[in-house]
């Protein structure tokens, strides 16, 4: 009897070291899920609350002088497999006598405030291309939400016009 007494209290022992290894596993675990929910609705507040007006409102402005926009938004989205898609909302600039096709279409001026959701960041991207010139995308830096305020759409937004009226 002893000897079952011994091993059961071992047993114990270790099962319960693999009890609290397992239970903090968990704890990480939802809270790097927590961690991500809170960070995808900080983006979609942001959008929704920042982004978006900063871009209708440079959108009228450019209707009022004969050139057009679109703004497209994309949500968060993981597939199996491990591929995701990335949260964005992007404003595309159609320049004033610019004829537009189904081929060009991505490459009219835009700038994108996309997440990435890895490390938790939002990623700048514009591109002053226009059609038939060639021009690449470039970063323009990743920040964190707390950094993006409309004066920092605004002045992306005029780095963009500027790339385009200076080419």
């Amino acid at each position: 009897m002893p000897v079952a007494g011994d091993l059961n209290l071992e047993l114990g022992k270790l099962l319960d070291q693999y009890d609290q290894k397992r239970r903090a596993v968990e704890e990480r675990r939802q809270q790097v899920k927590t961690d991500e929910d809170n960070f995808l609705k900080g983006f979609a507040d942001l959008r929704t609350n920042v982004v978006k007006p900063v871009f209708e409102a440079i959108g009228v402005i450019l209707k009022e002088r004969g050139h057009d926009f679109n703004i497209s938004e994309d949500e968060y989205a993981g597939e199996p497999g491990g591929k995701t898609t990335e949260a964005a909302v992007s404003i595309r600039v159609m320049p004033a006598g610019m004829e537009m096709s189904s081929h060009d279409d991505a490459q009219f001026p835009s700038l994108s405030f996309s997440t990435r959701n890895y490390n938790k960041t939002v990623c700048i991207r514009g591109s002053n291309a226009l059609p038939q010139s060639g021009g690449p995308a470039s970063p323009r830096g990743d920040y964190q939400l707390a950094q993006i305020d409309k004066d920092l759409v605004k002045a992306e937004l005029l780095k963009l016009i500027a790339g385009m009226v200076n080419r």
